[in-house]
């Protein structure tokens, strides 16, 4: 992995560049005499040594990208990796080759149910994006896999699983991309932890305070200044449409036999159920001194993994394991096969519990190779274009420039008359065959991927919520009123079906008054805008059963707009008065 003379003497260790798991075990960085670096990784790189290979074939494949990959050693259940340093871009168009690079290499993991490839997990080594960490390959499906949102179950299927895309993590007041594409900025965690603030002194204490995230070197430099990844889009997308393309037009070679594919099958890969800041989380909330002097006090914040406060794991059957790791100081972690069912924990014990796709219980729940394969064997045009769409929706995240700019020299005047009726819609059925075509289906159900906007300032990402101005009942009011002046039957079906969860949404909120006021009573962002929206569908569809959940949204709102504070009519109290005298009339 180093000059063949020999790097000269070892001048330094540098530990815990990474969690810690299996009874302390971390990433180590070593340093020689000669300036050589090199990386230890306490885990088997069996799956990286076959990533590698993989990775050769694919860049053998016509019009593929060559993708440069790290040097690995593999020693069983250790190994060694090369040592990557970040270095700039000596041009525009070696920027440019580093996003298509970066859209190929997306197309494989993808491929290949990766995910987790955050910031820390990318560098950008001159033209070359180079993947640090494979171990997260053939990744078991997790919750939004199994929800009846076909939205969410497409968007979890989607190329943003992988994690290359931008990904937020949410704080109470703000929010940090922590993508490998978008991420990387130096700043401050958006979520407070516990600390200790004047160490060593006879004044230090434990304080809560944001943590710091310095600067990654996932994103390519031109000199001294970092790129915009959303002034590479199309960059991205040709990347990806090429690797796309090669694995299609030779997925028979990857799936034989004595392909590339069935290498994995006994290697190790990692499975994670939770996020690992939940675990950093407990690690650090429990060891504040009030809980150190009590077992069975720890124990009990622990034990919170059992409970919805901190969401619900992929793989059920994983919670002991999980505090136990916790009470040795270590992040939990757990692994599998990709050509096996079997998941066993840091301590290498067994996990029993259901299969991540919930089967039923005579059922076999397939590999992680199985579920590639039948992914491989999917891969379709339609398919590569839908994803393109998702790339293209989540780069806009990125743009520091607004997404509507005025022309020069102003607007256009408008003409003197006014469209005739039939232009206007035919512009409309147009819009309305659109939106029946991106929307997703299944058991009766219809949503859209979106983007949401968050305080104002970020943009996700996500499945469309309920609220009128970004959520699904928008494009069902839409649709309804489009029917009604067509008569055609398909704009009606996709409008009841969008507001085919609303009777459960309302039921949970009459069980969560006190959440009413955060959601408010506003006409687009609020309850106000829902209950207009099922009053107008309603009608216009002549639908009882769209129409008497008018009655329980109202009352809703009239609650919502008790409790909330804002005033406005996007999502305030005057947009819910606004809505309520809609309803009314």
């Amino acid at each position: 992995l180093g000059p063949s003379a020999g790097p000269g003497a070892l001048t330094g260790v540098e530990a815990g560049a990474g969690d810690s798991h299996r009874g302390g075990r971390s990433v180590m960085l070593l340093r020689f005499a000669d300036g050589t670096r090199l990386v230890y990784k306490p885990r088997p790189l069996a799956a990286h040594r076959h990533f590698n290979s993989l990775v050769e074939w694919f860049g053998s494949l016509p019009g593929a990208p060559d993708l440069r990959v790290l040097r690995v050693l593999d020693r069983g259940d250790y190994g060694w990796a090369e040592f990557v340093a970040e270095r700039p871009c000596a041009s525009g168009a070696e920027t440019r080759q580093f996003y298509r690079r970066q859209g190929a290499l997306l197309a494989l993991l993808h491929a290949l149910d990766g995910t987790d490839l955050h910031h820390e997990n990318l560098i950008a080594c001159g033209p070359h994006p180079v993947l640090v960490d494979v171990e997260t390959l053939f990744h078991p499906a997790l919750g939004p896999a199994r929800s009846a949102d076909p939205a969410a179950r497409a968007l979890h299927d989607s190329v943003h699983r992988v994690g290359l895309l931008p990904q937020l993590l949410v704080g109470d007041t703000t929010a940090l991309d922590m993508s490998a594409i978008g991420g990387g900025r130096a700043a401050s965690s958006p979520i407070e932890t516990a600390d200790w603030a004047e160490t060593g002194t006879d004044r230090m204490r434990l304080v809560r305070r944001a943590g710091r995230f310095t600067e990654s070197a996932n994103r390519p430099r031109l000199g001294a200044e970092t790129a915009d990844p959303s002034a590479y889009t199309d960059a991205l997308c040709d990347g990806f449409r090429a690797g796309y393309t090669a694995i299609h037009d030779h997925r028979d070679e990857l799936l034989a036999p004595d392909g590339p594919l069935r290498r994995f099958a006994g290697d190790e890969v990692r499975v994670v159920p939770r996020p690992t800041w939940t675990y950093t989380t407990l690690l650090d909330e429990s060891t504040h001194p009030d809980l150190m002097r009590d077992a069975a006090e720890r124990h009990r914040v622990l034990s919170l993994l059992r409970t919805p406060l901190l969401g619900v794991p992929a793989l059920s059957g994983v919670e002991d394991e999980e505090i136990a790791e916790l009470w040795c100081g270590d992040v939990p972690v757990f692994a599998t096969r990709p050509g096996s069912g079997r998941l066993w924990s840091g301590t290498g014990r067994t996990v029993t519990g259901s299969a991540p796709e919930g089967p039923a219980p005579d059922a076999v729940a397939p590999t992680g190779l199985a579920r590639v394969e039948a992914k491989v064997r999917a891969m379709d045009t339609v398919d590569r274009q839908d994803q393109e769409r998702i790339i293209r929706t989540a780069m806009v995240s990125t743009s520091p420039e607004p997404p509507h700019r005025p022309g020069p020299g102003g607007r256009t005047p408008s003409a003197a008359t006014a469209p005739e009726p039939e232009q206007l819609l035919s512009a409309a059925r147009s819009v309305g065959d659109q939106l029946v075509s991106l929307a997703y289906r299944h058991e009766g159900r219809t949503n859209w991927i979106g983007l949401e906007l968050l305080g104002e300032r970020y943009w996700r990402l996500t499945p469309m919520a309920a609220d009128l101005a970004g959520g699904y009942t928008g494009p069902a009011l839409f649709l309804a009123q489009l029917a009604a002046l067509t008569g055609v039957s398909r704009y009606a079906e996709a409008a009841r079906e969008a507001l085919a969860p609303v009777p459960g949404l309302l039921d949970a909120l009459h069980g969560r008054a006190d959440e009413l006021g955060a959601l408010g009573s506003g006409a687009y962002a609020g309850l106000g805008g829902i209950a207009y929206a099922l009053t107008e569908v309603g009608t216009l569809l002549g639908d009882r059963e769209v129409l008497d959940l008018a009655g329980p949204a109202v009352r809703l709102s009239c609650a919502a707009n008790a409790a909330e504070d804002g005033y406005g009519v996007r999502g305030g109290a005057a947009g819910g008065l606004v809505s309520l005298l809609a309803v009314y009339r």
